[in-house]
C-alpha cells in the first residue's frame, strides 16, 4: 500500500490532536516516511513521531527501526545546533546531544563497521564543534569509498564554516569532475565563488547549472546578473557581455512572462549600460530607446494589479521610466 501524502497525514494527525499516542502506529509511521520521501525539514516531526516509534512500537517496525534511528538521530542533532545558537546558550543542548549520543550507540553496536555510522558520528564531532575530529572521520570513510557524495558535501560544508573557501571550491571541483550532473553541487561552487568575488568561474558554474535545467528561468536570471557584472568590469567588461546578459534576461521573460520583475529590470539596467557605454567598436553608443519603450508598460503593469488600492513602488517605477527614457533620447546611438 502507498504512503499518503505527507500534507494528508499531518491533516489527519491535527484531527487527533498531534498526539502521537492518539494518531497510532501506522499514522506516526506514515509521518515519517512521508518526512522522508519528501525530504522535508521538519526535524520537529522526525523527534515527535518518530520519538513515540522507537519507544512505543520498535518492535513492530523490523529491519525499518534502523531508519528511523537515524532519522530521529539527525533530529536530535539540528536541534541541539539550534539550542546552542541561542543567546544565551541552552542548556538543553548538552541534554539533545546526549540522547543523540544514545541512539548513535545503538547504531554502532549494530552496525560496527558501517561507513553510514561513521559517517553519523563525524556528524555528531560537528555539533560537538570537534571540526577535525569530524573531518578525520570523513578522511577515513574517502580512503574506502572515494565516491561517497554526503561525506564530501560534509567536508565541503565544513571547510565553508572555517572560512577556508579556497579548500571548499577545490573539493568541490574533484567531486564534479566525476559527478558533473549534480545541480546542487555546482551552485554551491557557484556561492562560493560569487563570495570570493570570481565572477567568471561562478558565471561558469551558472552556466552547467542551465545545461542541467535549461527550464528554470531562475537560473537565467542568475547567469544575465553575472554576464552584466562582468560586462561592467572597468577591465575586462564590453559590450559582447552586455548583449549576452541581454538574451539571458529575455530568455528568463519568456519562461516566466508574468510579474517577473527581476529580468525587467535586468534588461533596464543592460540597455541604460549600452545606451551610455564607449567599450562597444570605436566608442559606438547602441540604440535601446525603442527597447526601453517596449519594456516600461511591462513594467509599470506589475505595479498595477490592484486598482482599487495602487502599489506604493509604482510612482518610483514611473519616474526611473521617464529618467531612463530621458537619458537614452538625449544620447541616442548611431
Amino acid at each position: 500500500m502507498a504512503t499518503p501524502p505527507l500534507r494528508e497525514s499531518l491533516e489527519l494527525a491535527r484531527a487527533r490532536g498531534d498526539d502521537p499516542a492518539r494518531c497510532g502506529f501506522d499514522l506516526c509511521r506514515h509521518i515519517i516516511i512521508g518526512v522522508k520521501e519528501s525530504r522535508a525539514a521538519r526535524p520537529d516531526l522526525c523527534l515527535k513521531y518518530g520519538g513515540y516509534l522507537l519507544s512505543a512500537h520498535p518492535s513492530s517496525m523490523s529491519q525499518e527501526v534502523w531508519g528511523v534511528y537515524e532519522q530521529v538521530y539527525i533530529a536530535l542533532l539540528q536541534h541541539a545546533r539550534q539550542d546552542s545558537k541561542r543567546v544565551p546558550a541552552d542548556a538543553s543542548a548538552n541534554n539533545t546531544l546526549r540522547q543523540a549520543q544514545d541512539l548513535l550507540t545503538v547504531l554502532s553496536a549494530q552496525f560496527p563497521d558501517s561507513l553510514r555510522v561513521k559517517r553519523l558520528e563525524g556528524m555528531m564531532w560537528e555539533s560537538k564543534g570537534e571540526m577535525d575530529l569530524a573531518m578525520s572521520d570523513y578522511d577515513e570513510i574517502l580512503a574506502d569509498d572515494p565516491s561517497n557524495i554526503l561525506v564530501i558535501k560534509r567536508q565541503v560544508a565544513i571547510c565553508r564554516s572555517r572560512g577556508k573557501l579556497g579548500d571548499a571550491a577545490k573539493r568541490l571541483v574533484e567531486y564534479l569532475k566525476t559527478f558533473c550532473s549534480d545541480a546542487e553541487a555546482w551552485l554551491m561552487l557557484h556561492e562560493i565563488y560569487l563570495t570570493c568575488q570570481q565572477y567568471k568561474r561562478a558565471a561558469f558554474c551558472m552556466e552547467e547549472q542551465i545545461l542541467i535545467n535549461p527550464m528554470s528561468y531562475i537560473y537565467h536570471l542568475r547567469a544575465g546578473e553575472m554576464a552584466y557584472t562582468i560586462g561592467m568590469s572597468e577591465r575586462s567588461g564590453s559590450n559582447e557581455q552586455l548583449f549576452t546578459s541581454r538574451k539571458y534576461f529575455a530568455h528568463a521573460l519568456e519562461l516566466k512572462p508574468d510579474n517577473n520583475l527581476r529580468a525587467l529590470y535586468g534588461m533596464l539596467l543592460v540597455c541604460s549600460a549600452l545606451g551610455t557605454s564607449s567599450k562597444g567598436q570605436k566608442g559606438v553608443k547602441v540604440d535601446t530607446a525603442d527597447l526601453v519603450a517596449y519594456l516600461q508598460p511591462l513594467v509599470v503593469k506589475c505595479y498595477s494589479a490592484d486598482a482599487a488600492k495602487p502599489h506604493p513602488m509604482r510612482p518610483l517605477a514611473m519616474a526611473l521610466m521617464k529618467q531612463l527614457m530621458g537619458r537614452l533620447t538625449a544620447s541616442p546611438g548611431a
